[in-house]
């Protein structure tokens, strides 16, 4: 294993789909790092606040999987960050470079999609960004276990029960963790973005102190929200009906939240827009491929489409909501100074 920090592989000795996984989360990073700066200089911090929220999430959690739990290893991509030479992670590998951006890809991409929504109450809002993330992360996590494919294998655990080659356990951490980072985020953007002077944060106070602090809460409070699948494990020994009736909740919670929702706008943002259509399309590219590699449709695909379908349902409602728009504020999420093309 080589001391440095970074390794390095030919992407021409890689599979397209470990490049194109790759340029997607970098091109998506990099346009998300571009509007939070031009944001930023409109006096829009909420998206910048995400951005750093979501590094430190993610990385963090990454890390801290890596050096306890470690229920998955890595495959090789373009640039690995070498996570065994340093003595705490001995005995894991490498993680990818665009691991540690992967957060703030999807958590932005929620979050501008739940702008759009215009649910009226943060909660609400919240849980339609969990069923969100779960929808985008189908066909990112059934793609990466595959085994022509294999951006990472999950190891041989008594807590790994799957649903298509998805862990049920992740699909669960996926949507509860994602709900409270959804909400307390949404809870910070008075402070952050607020008219009133005296309730905003300073910019160093709300990335240097609230940021740590929303991410910290966020694993904290996840570990808790843990509960229920972990007592269904010891009692029933079955993960599914924790998820039946917890994806059932959300899907009758987000129904009716949009029901009621007034998106503040008929137009999709075009940074919303671009994104969700590199996404949808580079995995519906790969599901085709999977198609042709297959020799015909299997079930672990149509889990991949449903996703795919979820995620430009959700994305588009704006177009296809019978609700008036508004142009004032809503309680949960709305695009405060943002409402433009980019």
């Amino acid at each position: 294993m080589s001391a440095s920090l970074l390794v390095f592989n030919s992407p021409l000795r890689l599979g397209w789909k470990n490049n194109a996984a790759e340029a997607l989360n970098l091109g998506l990073f990099a346009v998300f790092a571009w509007y939070s700066i031009v944001q930023f200089r409109r006096n829009n911090r909420v998206y910048a606040f995400v951005m750093v929220t979501a590094l430190i999430y993610g990385v963090s959690l990454e890390l801290m999987g890596m050096a306890t739990v470690n229920l998955y290893t890595q495959g090789p991509f373009t640039v690995m960050l070498n996570f065994p030479v340093i003595p705490l992670f001995e005995g894991t590998t490498a993680m990818p470079l665009y691991v540690s951006i992967y957060y703030p890809v999807i958590f932005m991409t929620g979050f501008k999609v739940l702008e759009g929504l215009g649910i009226a109450t943060r909660w609400r809002a919240a849980v339609a960004g969990g069923l969100f993330l779960i929808c985008q992360e189908a066909p990112f996590v059934i793609q990466g276990g595959l085994t022509d494919v294999r951006w990472f294998t999950w190891r041989h655990d008594p807590m790994l029960q799957f649903f298509m080659g998805w862990p049920l356990v992740d699909m669960y951490w996926q949507i509860t963790w994602g709900t409270v980072f959804f909400y307390l985020v949404l809870r910070a953007r008075a402070n952050i973005d607020g008219a009133a002077t005296a309730q905003r944060w300073s910019t160093g106070r709300a990335l240097g102190l609230w940021a740590p602090v929303v991410a910290a809460a966020v694993i904290v409070v996840g570990c808790i929200l843990f509960a229920p699948i972990i007592l269904a494990k010891v009692t029933i020994g079955r993960h599914w009906p924790v998820l039946a009736v917890l994806v059932a909740g959300y899907l009758v919670v987000t129904v009716t939240a949009l029901r009621a929702a007034q998106p503040p706008s008929r137009r999709i943002q075009g940074v919303t827009l671009g994104v969700v259509v590199a996404y949808v399309g580079t995995f519906a590219a790969m599901v085709i491929a999977n198609a042709v590699h297959e020799e015909g449709i299997t079930a672990y695909m149509v889990v991949q489409t449903l996703g795919l379908i979820g995620v430009t349902a959700l994305a588009t409602f704006p177009l296809w909501s019978r609700q008036d728009s508004e142009a004032g504020d809503s309680v949960g999420v709305k695009a405060q100074g943002a409402q433009h093309s980019s």
